[in-house]
Order: C-alpha cells, then sequence, then structure tokens
C-alpha cells in the first residue's frame, strides 16, 4: 500500500513538473522600455505607471491564455529616439504609444488599431496668453526627436525652435519664460494643464489628429502580432482604453483609436442632424456606421459650414469627410476609396411659377441669377453656363433666397433640393440632368490612419451593398438600389 502511495506521489510531482515547466518554457516574453513621457509613462515609488503602463497591464491580461507577456526591459524612462534605436536592434521587442513616421515604419511595425487619437498643442503661461497673438517673433519649445516636433505650423512671423530631451525640461524652460511656448501632444499637455492650477493655457485653434499605436520590433512574428492585435481590438471593444482615458481625466485631450470623427453638413436625404433623436441620420450616415461598426470602430461626427469643413481637412484635423465628390484639388489632401459611397444629380430649381425655360442650358439668359454652396464640386456644364453665379454658404440659404426672390434658380443635388423645398414648403421645378451623375464618397485625412482606412473601408462597403441590410437602409429614405447604381 505504501509502495502504491509513493509511486502515485512521485507521479503527481512529476506531472506538476512537467506542466509548471512547459508554462515557463512556452511564454512568449516581449520586452519593452517606458517613455519619459508623462502621462504615458511616470515614475512613482521607483515604480513605473501611467496610462500606458496601464494598457499594457490590461494587455498582459488579454495575452495570458496565448502564452504570452510584455515586461519592461528596465525602470529607467527613455527617450521616444533611444526607444527606436532599442527596437530597431531588438533590444526590446514591443513599445506601447508611439507616433507614425514612415522611417520608423522601415524598421518596426505598427500595429492597427491605434491606441488613441490625439492633438498636436501649444502650451503657454496663463499671463502670456493675451500678448502672445502680438508677438512677431516666439521661441517654441519642441521635444527633440519626436514627431511632433517635425510637423510644427508657423505661428509668427520669426520663430525659433528650441529642442528639449523630454517634456520635464520643456516645461520648466516655459517657467522661466526661456522659451514663449511648448509645442507638443494633446495626451501630454492635456495632462500638464489639468495639473497646473491654472498656471498654463493653450491656444485656440485647430490642429492635426494623428495617433498613437503598439509598435513592434521586426524580428516579432505574424502570429504574435495577430495576437496582440486580438487583444487590442478586445480592449476598445469592451472600452477599457476609454475608461483608462477617463481615470487620468483626459476625454477631452485624447480619444480612444478606434473612434472615427467624420465632418459632414445638414443634405437630407444623404446626412442631416435629427433635433428629436438628437444625432445624425441620413443614408450615407446609416451606411458608414454600418459598415465602420462591423470593421470594430464608432463614429463621431462633427459639422460646420461646408467650406469650413474642407479647410479643417486640409490640416487633417477630423479623420474623414462625406459626402463629396473628387477633384484634382482635393485629391492633395484627402484619400479617397476606391469604392463610392452614393451617387446623386446636380440640376436647376426655379420656382414652379417662374417663366424661365429650363428645357434646355443654352436658353437660359445670361442675365439670370443663379445660386450655389460654397465648397461645392459642380460639373464644368454649371461652370460654362452663361448665366450669373453667386456662392451663398448653404443650400438651404439658398433655397431661402429662391423663395424670397434675390435669385431665380439654384444649382442642387436633385433629391437635396425636392426635400429642401418640401421642408421649407415652396413649389419647385428642377431642369432636366444637364451634366454627368455625380459619385460622392468617404473621404479620409492624409496620413498613416487616413491611408489605412481608404484601402480597408472600400472592401467592406463593396460587399455591405450586397446584403439585404444595405437594400432595408436605401428603402428607409424612399431610395432604389437602381437610383444609385444604376
Amino acid at each position: 500500500m505504501k509502495s502504491m502511495l509513493k509511486m502515485v506521489f512521485k507521479s503527481f510531482i512529476m506531472l506538476s513538473l512537467f506542466f509548471t515547466g512547459s508554462l515557463g518554457i512556452g511564454q512568449k516574453i516581449l520586452y519593452t522600455y517606458a517613455q519619459n513621457a508623462e502621462p504615458k509613462f511616470m515614475l512613482s515609488g521607483g515604480n513605473i505607471t501611467g496610462l500606458c503602463h496601464d494598457i499594457i497591464q490590461k494587455l498582459n491580461e488579454e495575452l495570458a491564455s496565448q502564452g504570452i507577456r510584455i515586461e519592461y526591459k528596465s525602470k529607467e524612462l527613455k527617450s521616444i529616439s533611444e526607444i527606436f534605436d532599442a527596437l530597431s536592434k531588438d533590444e526590446i521587442q514591443i513599445f506601447i504609444g508611439a507616433a507614425h513616421s514612415k522611417e520608423r515604419e522601415s524598421c518596426t511595425t505598427y500595429l492597427q488599431p491605434p491606441l488613441y487619437g490625439l492633438r498636436e498643442m501649444f502650451l503657454v503661461n496663463s499671463n502670456d496668453v493675451m500678448k502672445f497673438a502680438e508677438k512677431r517673433y516666439v521661441k517654441i519649445g519642441v521635444i527633440g526627436g519626436t514627431v511632433t516636433s517635425e510637423s510644427l505650423p508657423a505661428i509668427a512671423l520669426r520663430q525659433e525652435v528650441v529642442p528639449f530631451k523630454n517634456i520635464t525640461e520643456a516645461i520648466k524652460a516655459l517657467e522661466r519664460k526661456e522659451i514663449d511656448t511648448v509645442f507638443y501632444s494633446s495626451l501630454t499637455l492635456g495632462y500638464m494643464l489639468k495639473n497646473s492650477r491654472g498656471k498654463f493655457e493653450i491656444l485656440k485653434g485647430p490642429s492635426e489628429k494623428y495617433y498613437h499605436y503598439i509598435v513592434l520590433s521586426k524580428s516579432v512574428s505574424k502570429d504574435v502580432v495577430a495576437k496582440i492585435e486580438t487583444a487590442l481590438k478586445k480592449l476598445h471593444r469592451n472600452g477599457v482604453v476609454d475608461k483608462i482615458i477617463k481615470k487620468y481625466d483626459l476625454e477631452n485631450f485624447v480619444q480612444p483609436g478606434n473612434v472615427v470623427e467624420i465632418l459632414t453638413v445638414d443634405w437630407k436625404p444623404y446626412e442631416w442632424y435629427d433635433t428629436v433623436k438628437k444625432d445624425w441620420v441620413g443614408v450615407d450616415v446609416d451606411v458608414v456606421r454600418s459598415v465602420l461598426s462591423k470593421m470594430g470602430y464608432e463614429i463621431a461626427f462633427f459639422t460646420f459650414p461646408w467650406s469650413r469643413c474642407v479647410e479643417l481637412m486640409k490640416i487633417g484635423a477630423y479623420d474623414g469627410i462625406m459626402s463629396l465628390r473628387i477633384t484634382q484639388e482635393r485629391l492633395a489632401f484627402l484619400s479617397f476609396p476606391e469604392e463610392p459611397l452614393s451617387t446623386g444629380k446636380d440640376v436647376l430649381f426655379k420656382l414652379k411659377n417662374s417663366k424661365i425655360n429650363l428645357s434646355r442650358l443654352e436658353d437660359i439668359p445670361s442675365s439670370v441669377l443663379c445660386g450655389y454652396t460654397e465648397g461645392y464640386a459642380y460639373g464644368d456644364w454649371f461652370w460654362n453656363a452663361k448665366f450669373k453665379k453667386i456662392a451663398v454658404p448653404d443650400d438651404v440659404t439658398g433655397f431661402k433666397l429662391l423663395q424670397g426672390g434675390r435669385i431665380q434658380l439654384f444649382v442642387c443635388n436633385l433629391l437635396v433640393g425636392k426635400q429642401l423645398a418640401k421642408d421649407l414648403g415652396i413649389e419647385v421645378q428642377p431642369s432636366p440632368v444637364f451634366g454627368e451623375k455625380m459619385i460622392y464618397y468617404l473621404a479620409f485625412s492624409k496620413n498613416y490612419q487616413g491611408s489605412y482606412l481608404s484601402n480597408v473601408f472600400p472592401q467592406r462597403l463593396k460587399e455591405f451593398k450586397l446584403t439585404d441590410e444595405y437594400l432595408k437602409i436605401l428603402k428607409g429614405y424612399g431610395i432604389t438600389y437602381d437610383d444609385f447604381w444604376r
């Protein structure tokens, strides 16, 4: 009996050692460094803390079942230049929280989706804000070797760039008034602003949106890359990254990386803000929201006058803009997907009791005044027409001017014009279609993330158009498949 118990005990010990050894041997350790950039990484009592540290902890929880773990190579905070040098040499295999650049991409692997989105900011001393606009010469502190330092916009007639090793040194120089402002990410400067007790303020104005990513050394296998991407998507899906951002009270400065910000205007039935639902609706809105949500993204819509929307996209302040045509000018600052979002036909509208003959473009007198929306891309037929033209801020203004007799014609999308006339309670008559069918797109910012979305989105959109869900959306707005695509 004792002999049998000894054998069972021995077998148990051997089995335990086998499984313990297997777990240890099979675990993949990815080493990383912490960056000297608050609040991404910080030291507290000799231990690393911070927003990106919290993300690492949550990633490790997700990756534990995959036998993957992220560990710090040391507790020393490094500069971003030192970190990418270590990645290129395979001294470390992963870093959490890096902006994209082509140079960095050549020696590392960037993961999708991004960790979080942020913007560039100027931080100034509070008592210098009013005087700042009058300065003709400014000293701007930047963090050397960062992507932000390479995208500094012009804010004065003359400006001197002063590089610093880290944000702490830059802030101290700002406090001593050795520099006039610090230019860096909204993540770090937003955190500094929150904790400054009114000592600092930010300069108001739109700025470029960009992202921070998980970056891996080229030595990491595709299998491991895929597992980390899956873990990150799960963190976004479960709102984990959003909760971490809110933990640091940074929701006004940073957004989860799966949030896509899109500019648009009221343009019923394609897109408009429903004051009852207090949300954006419309055929294009519903389609975009459905496709991007299936890709794991959340959509936030914003609106400004159309010309303002276009200008904001020129500086990359938002992720996308809809619904618009391709033009040579727009190709310079927008990335267009191959698959169109919708179509339409531009026509001329007149009041129903007007005696202007719209049957032929050539028959419209040159004295007739026709309104058009500033910034819209109309066909050559419109610009070549002999009648007078006047720009207005939007289609609603155009129809109100038409209603009041201030203009005799207004050019507009056929579906949009009919809906506007109905909403305003006026009777109008559209002209025949003089030009080609208009093809509309959701265009993305011409940066790393925008290029990625413009490559992935079209295939998903193409597949979605073959579904019953797509036909149901069209039907809900009184549109048929043939209206758009035949």
